[in-house]
């Protein structure tokens, strides 16, 4: 299929959204739900972090165990609603570039596939877990039938030799400990670029599953994940050539995500400020989730009509029936 080039989609996406009704209304619920979310499960963690270091005595041990419990909870429930909430603000974008009306109601249409998307996610974890796994073995034997691993028989060789070596010894040696890392580095690096291409090129034939899930709920989680991956045989440097147009969004993404970690950066560099390190956490995230909305608000609406106008273009619209984003504008 003949893609058009990323300036004729971003041209045309722009026009689907001077011509939608309420696309930044859309925008600002969805943006707004993320921010605020993320800023309520981080101030309930401190106040339970708090109050977890505040009680203790075996008596309480029931009472901390809960309240942890809490605590690792919380970040779960969220992701699932913004991955819910994310898949009706993917639905509202296709519905915008289709010329059919969208509204702040499209947005509970991911919560109406919550388990469809839930099992399909779980499908995908599982995919790149096992293909994680299996390259973890395939850079062991690379590692070891190269002469990578001329480093690692030099350092354990003479140990086990002498029947001086075990996991004891090794772990209250710290020079060895070092040695040991040092020699075991070509094999993480292997590892980490075999990896990385892998999940690369899986990740670009699942890029259509969200919209799939949308447009054809029929096809399930097994069907959506099979169709995303026939629909992009031809089209992965179509998409690489998007996703490239974009380098300046992806660019501002990764500079707000480092925003997030702005105290540990400032610890590492030396670098003291005239706060405590409380305030400091919630100056940080705040400043994080600020940068967040404003890029979500001001540029994302930008960003995913082109891709739905891509999703469009190898997946052409379906008839009315078949798909929930192309359902009644009414119900949507």
């Amino acid at each position: 299929m003949n893609i058009p080039s990323s300036k004729y989609l971003k041209v045309k996406a722009a026009k689907r959204l001077e011509a939608a009704k309420e696309p930044q209304r859309i925008v600002l619920i969805y943006a707004a739900i993320v921010a605020l979310s993320a800023l309520a499960v981080n101030g309930i963690q401190f106040v339970l972090d708090h109050q977890i270091s505040q009680t203790g005595g075996l008596q309480n041990i029931g009472t901390r165990s809960m309240l942890s419990t809490l605590s690792s909870v919380l970040p779960l429930i969220q992701n699932l609603v913004i991955m819910c909430l994310t898949l009706g603000y993917t639905a509202a974008m296709l519905r915008i570039v289709r010329k059919q009306y969208a509204s702040q109601k499209t947005l509970k249409a991911g919560f109406e596939r919550f388990w469809v998307l839930l099992r399909t996610r779980l499908l995908q974890w599982l995919i790149y877990g096992g293909i994680a796994m299996g390259l973890s073995y395939l850079s062991l034997a690379i590692y070891m039938m190269t002469p990578f691993s001329s480093g690692l028989t030099t350092l354990l060789l003479p140990l086990v030799s002498s029947g001086s070596f075990s996991p004891e010894a090794l772990l209250n040696d710290e020079t060895l400990l070092f040695s040991l890392y040092g020699a075991l580095l070509p094999m993480m690096i292997i590892y980490c670029v075999l990896l990385i291409a892998a999940i690369w090129a899986v990740s670009y034939r699942f890029r259509l599953v969200d919209y799939l899930l949308i447009d054809q709920p029929q096809l399930g989680a097994v069907g959506a994940l099979r169709t995303s991956h026939q629909k992009m045989k031809g089209n992965v440097k179509s998409l690489f050539k998007l996703d490239i147009s974009f380098w300046w969004y992806y660019l501002l993404r990764s500079l707000a995500g480092s925003l997030a970690y702005l105290n540990l950066l400032l610890a590492i560099l030396g670098i003291s400020v005239p706060m405590s390190s409380t305030a400091l956490l919630f100056v940080t995230l705040f400043l994080y989730l600020g940068t967040d909305f404003a890029l979500n608000y001001f540029l994302l609406n930008r960003v995913e009509t082109t891709y739905a106008l891509f999703y469009d273009t190898v997946n052409p619209q379906q008839p009315p029936q078949q798909g929930v984003a192309l359902g009644n504008i009414f119900q949507m």
